[in-house]
């Protein structure tokens, strides 16, 4: 028995190869299965390997596929963005194809109906990983919980189900940059963890290079916080604290001592003037370089060079949108 509601698959996709229609095929026989409405937003990420003559065909056999050509390769995060730009659905479920696997789709859908705006996929193990990233992985979650205050599930994927009001809180907040794993924990809206097996087909699932790991923690932590600059800003105060409490004791010293060397003194409260006055310049910079992103970062993340659909892409019958009772 399928279920009557509308629900959007969005997948990103770059040089997807041989898998791509087996994917889409997959996906659609899934969720045909399962409800009565649907649609997949395939967003194609610069892809250069697949031509437009393998699109049309896809479009022209497919019934409810939707495709975003981005201008470029603007990276999988930016890509799932653009997909929810334009979710229709009362439920959006996000996936990286060869990685997630889609028949888990249903039970994904069915953890929000039962109450978690947002239901999150976590691999069920780090099976495969080098050791540096297992233990890197482990370092950054407790920084993410601990210091920037984020409940972000460890091992979390871009496998997940958003529903309707979750999706629209998401859309608001994701001018600001910050990339898509933390988006949940801001928006304050019930989630649940959902434990899965990645099917592991694609590039984009091997293990990341050291380089790789720690671009997107950096940027994963650079996004969504000020932590790192507020560290250096405390860092700053302190260190000017240190140089003031050194002037104080040069001053005691040459009070209270005749033998102090000529110049000692001199010397020594420039050097301690000069960087007091450098850490607290560097601490003011801090603060305020730290709200800059909040107030600038407005540019876009991705653009859309055009945008299809099937030949068919919804039957008469079926509305845009469907309330669920």
């Amino acid at each position: 028995m399928t279920a009557d509601l509308f629900v959007s698959v969005v997948a990103p996709v770059h040089e997807p190869g041989a898998l791509l229609a087996p994917f889409v095929d997959e996906v659609v026989t899934v969720l045909a299965g399962a409800f009565r409405h649907y649609e997949l937003i395939l967003v194609d990420d610069g892809s250069r390997g697949v031509s437009r003559g393998e699109w049309d065909a896809l479009l022209a056999r497919v019934d409810g596929v939707r495709v975003l050509h981005l201008s470029r390769e603007f990276g999988e995060e930016q890509a799932i963005a653009a997909g929810l730009d334009t979710a229709i659905g009362d439920f959006v479920v996000t996936m990286s194809p060869g990685a997630d696997p889609p028949a888990l789709i249903p039970q994904l859908v069915q953890r929000s109906r039962e109450g978690a705006d947002v239901v999150l996929g976590v691999r069920s193990n780090r099976a495969g990983d080098p050791w540096w990233l297992r233990a890197g992985a482990g370092l950054f979650y407790w920084y993410a919980r601990r210091m920037m205050r984020l409940d972000l599930p460890a091992n979390a994927t871009h496998f997940r189900c958003l529903s309707r009001q979750a999706l629209n809180a998401l859309n608001k907040l994701r001018e600001t940059g910050s990339r898509l794993r933390v988006f949940s924990s801001y928006i304050g809206y019930a989630s649940a963890a959902f434990p899965y097996a990645p099917i592991g087909q694609t590039h984009r699932s091997r293990s990341r290079t050291p380089g790789e790991a720690i671009g997107v923690a950096l940027a994963m932590v650079l996004d969504n916080t000020a932590h790192p600059l507020r560290l250096a800003s405390l860092f700053g105060v302190t260190a000017a604290v240190l140089n003031l409490a050194y002037a104080v004791y040069v001053l005691v010293v040459y009070t209270l001592r005749d033998d102090v060397a000529p110049g000692w003194a001199t010397m020594s409260l420039t050097s301690a003037a000069q960087f007091f006055f450098l850490s607290l310049i560097l601490a003011v910079l801090c603060e305020y370089v730290g709200r800059l992103p909040k107030q600038f970062g407005t540019a876009p993340g991705y653009y859309v060079r055009e945008e299809r659909s099937s030949a068919v892409l919804l039957r008469e019958d079926r509305p845009n949108v469907v309330r669920e009772s």
